[in-house]
């Protein structure tokens, strides 16, 4: 089964994540910091990344994405991006934010749980 790495600084949140994803059978693993998640990444190739977007940083998770995207030994996992930028600044993201956004999907927190498995196993497939 694919292995999925959650980067987001809400322990409870990426609890609630690792038992949703865990019930479809998915081996999670997990980082509560951005960097420590590049370092994680670098080491297990993860399936599928979840990345938070704001942790130590209002930006943390842009910079991960962009390191990660242009790491030729990382660029080709999936990373689903989860933010609460919307909700806290009403700020939303287009296509045309794609140069900085380096990521292959977006979605608001909270996400409910068949959004988030939906959305897993779209980026998983087209990752293979």
């Amino acid at each position: 089964m694919a292995c999925i790495l959650i980067v987001d600084d809400d322990v409870d949140l990426v609890e609630a994540l690792k038992v949703i994803l865990e019930s479809k059978g998915y081996e999670v693993i997990t980082a509560h910091e951005g960097e420590k998640g590049y370092r994680l990444a670098m080491e297990r190739r993860p399936d599928l990344i979840i990345l938070d977007v704001m942790m130590k940083t209002m930006d943390q998770g842009f910079q991960v994405s962009y390191k990660l995207k242009h790491d030729p030994d990382l660029a080709t996992i999936p990373i689903l991006l989860l933010t609460s930028v919307g909700k806290e600044s009403g700020f939303t993201f287009s296509k045309e934010d794609e140069d900085f956004m380096v990521a292959d999907d977006i979605a608001e927190k909270p996400i409910k749980p068949e959004d988030l498995l939906s959305r897993v196993e779209r980026l998983l497939k087209r990752g293979n």
